[in-house]
């Protein structure tokens, strides 16, 4: 490799790390993160011979891999034309929104009873990144560090299961967003986050809970104007054939 650049390892490489995981899993994982990060895009067909060759394992690891991210909702497997990234429909977020909602407003909820001093300076540390983040101008950070929050949060929630629930709608969730240029971050600061950390640290779980859920809730309201202009756009550029109006 040139200027010292270090190969990925493939699948098969880390397979001696990672001995209890089997191949297909870690296959999920590598190309969970493809979908998740933008790097294969909704409506992308996903051929299996050349991610089979780039992972380093073999078709029949990737085709079970497929099979649990057809489970997910990340991606559609169709008959003669083989696996697609989902092309998430606008309905369909709205409704994963609702819901995202109602659990994070539990989590939420069950981490202001649940909270540990450990907790509180996990949740105060990352919103002190993100004020530097805010500082900087870098909407990556900013969303990279509101993300780790929700996770925290739910993580301190002392639920497994709400967790393991909440991964899978925010992955399929992130999959509509990347659908645009660029991703709706809400409120450009930190207010939101830290008065839900606020009754977090105060043990107040109504609060937190219905703090929770306002702040998804205003999310989603941001992102849908942001869709809906989006679209606009496209039906406008369909209408007149790519062509500028004069």
């Amino acid at each position: 490799m040139e200027n010292g650049e270090t190969a990925k390892p493939s699948v098969s490489s880390s397979f001696h790390v990672l001995r209890n995981v089997s191949i297909s899993e870690l296959v999920y994982q590598q190309v969970h993160e493809k979908i998740l990060s933008g790097e294969l895009q909704p409506g992308e067909h996903m051929n299996e011979n050349r991610l089979a060759a780039s992972l380093g394992v073999s078709r029949a690891s990737v085709r079970e891999a497929l099979r649990q991210l057809e489970k997910d909702g990340l991606i559609e497997i169709t008959k003669n034309k083989g696996p697609f990234v989902r092309d998430m429909p606008s309905e369909e977020a709205w409704e994963l929104y609702d819901i995202r909602a109602s659990l994070e407003g539990l989590a939420a909820e069950l981490a202001a009873k649940n909270r540990t001093d450990e907790d509180l300076r996990l949740l105060t540390q990352c919103l002190e990144n993100m004020d530097l983040a805010i500082d900087r101008g870098d909407e990556a950070g900013i969303f990279q560090y509101a993300v780790e929050f929700h996770r925290i949060v739910a993580a301190t929630s002392g639920s497994q299961n709400l967790f393991n629930m909440l991964n899978g709608v925010w992955g399929r969730l992130v999959l509509f967003r990347s659908k645009f240029s660029r991703l709706h971050l809400g409120d450009p600061g930190s207010a939101e986050e830290k008065r839900i950390l606020a009754a977090i640290q105060g043990r107040d779980a109504e609060a937190a809970s219905a703090l929770m859920r306002a702040h998804i809730i205003g999310g989603k309201e941001g992102l849908m104007k942001h869709a809906q202009e989006h679209e606009a756009k496209t039906e406008s550029k369909v209408a007149t054939g790519g062509r500028k109006r004069p």
